[in-house]
């Protein structure tokens, strides 16, 4: 016979494990009298649907260290098997939703590259247990050509991460997760006299970097920078070119295209980068979030990145400036347990392009956007 709930123990301290008694009204049998452990009582409640089975990776909500729905990674091995476990494993729409991974645990081993396979609206990585990364985690050239927003990942509860987390699991109001709709401003562009642009604004504590300017040549003036995003650093400008004669474009807001150059001048660095010069690396830094519950190692040659990329060299023609960088997104890790880093964590922005050597500005440089990384309070409340 089961235990009547009022000769049931009293509990102490709650756990996620524990079980509480329910009512099923809808059961159609006699009894209606059910348990449910308090884990998946959130899951319910917190997707406001009728099944927790509908509680999945891309609603984390209440857990911040995910749902492990993805199990342990382990990526070692033959290189080319690896990477195209990766390349299917971590596939993203052009400008579309976010990757979000629920990881029991993690290990990136050296020489791996783990991205997405195209620009998106970030990264977004829980783990559970421990996390080694001897690789490189890469949001560097995958910013998105989108609108930003403040809850910028919209498709996750809470969308605010800093709003709401702040008071749950960090240790100071210093640490905030919060990604803004609007990163820092732009450079400006260089004017006549073969002058240089100007570097994006630096961003940090939640904003990208703004996209540098392009330079002007002997005549003719460069473009400025765009402003980065929740998604995106800003876009470069388009440079000023003598031969032939013309004016850089601006780049494109919202993480769009780098702005023109002038045929022989460069074009700025965005998605893609702008015409004109010679094309280098395009894209932004886009948007990087990894929470590790239990302890976070990086490795001599392991990298989080989130870099811009450098604008269009110019031709090897008289007066021909070069294109302004991209600029640098947005990167948040945080672990639980302990932190060994002999790697590096980097939002930094893409370098102006080379100038003609016979006259002609140099692009500036994207701006830096925000790496942060901090150590996270593992305890909650279940009430939460």
């Amino acid at each position: 016979m089961p235990t009547r709930i009022s000769d049931l123990p009293e509990y102490t301290t709650i756990t996620g494990s524990a079980f509480v008694p329910i009512v099923d009204i809808n059961e159609q049998v006699a009894s209606k009298n059910k348990k449910i452990r308090i884990d998946d009582l959130r899951k319910y409640f917190f997707t406001g649907t009728t099944t927790s089975s509908s509680f999945t990776e891309h609603t984390p909500g209440l857990y911040y260290f995910g749902d492990n729905s993805n199990g342990p990674l382990n990526l070692t091995g033959s290189i080319t098997n690896v990477r195209t476990f990766v390349s299917r494993s971590f596939a993203s729409t052009q400008d579309g939703a976010p990757v979000i991974k629920n990881f029991s645990s993690l290990f990136i081993s050296r020489s791996v590259v783990v991205s997405p396979t195209l620009r998106c609206r970030g990264m977004l990585i829980f783990v559970d247990g421990d996390a080694t990364i001897s690789g490189s985690l890469r949001m560097t050239g995958r910013g998105a050509s989108a609108v930003g927003t403040d809850a910028s990942f919209n498709v996750i509860n809470p969308p605010y991460l800093g709003d709401y987390w702040s008071t749950q699991l960090f240790p100071s109001a210093s640490y905030l997760s919060r990604v803004f709709a609007a990163g820092s401003g732009g450079g400006a562009g260089g004017v006549t006299s073969n002058g240089s642009g100007g570097a994006g604004t630096a961003g940090g504590l939640g904003r990208s970097g703004g996209g540098g300017g392009g330079g002007g040549s002997a005549a003719n003036t460069g473009a400025v920078g765009t402003a980065g995003t929740s998604y995106s650093g800003g876009t470069g400008g388009g440079a000023g070119c003598g031969n032939p004669a013309g004016n850089g474009s601006a780049g494109t807001t919202n993480g769009g295209a780098g702005g023109n150059g002038v045929t022989n001048s460069g074009g700025g660095a965005g998605n893609p980068n702008g015409s004109g010069g010679t094309q280098t690396a395009d894209g932004t830094g886009g948007l990087l979030i990894l929470i590790v519950r239990g302890n976070l190692r990086i490795g001599p040659n392991g990298s989080i990145t989130s870099n811009g990329s450098a604008g269009n060299n110019a031709n090897n023609i008289a007066t021909a400036g070069s294109g302004g960088g991209s600029g640098g997104g947005v990167i948040y890790v945080y672990y639980g347990g302990t932190l060994t880093n002999n790697g590096t964590v980097t939002a930094t922005g893409g370098s102006g392009g080379s100038a003609s050597p016979f006259g002609g500005g140099t692009g500036g440089a994207g701006g830096a956007g925000t790496a942060i990384i901090s150590r996270i309070n593992t305890a909650f409340s279940v009430a939460n």
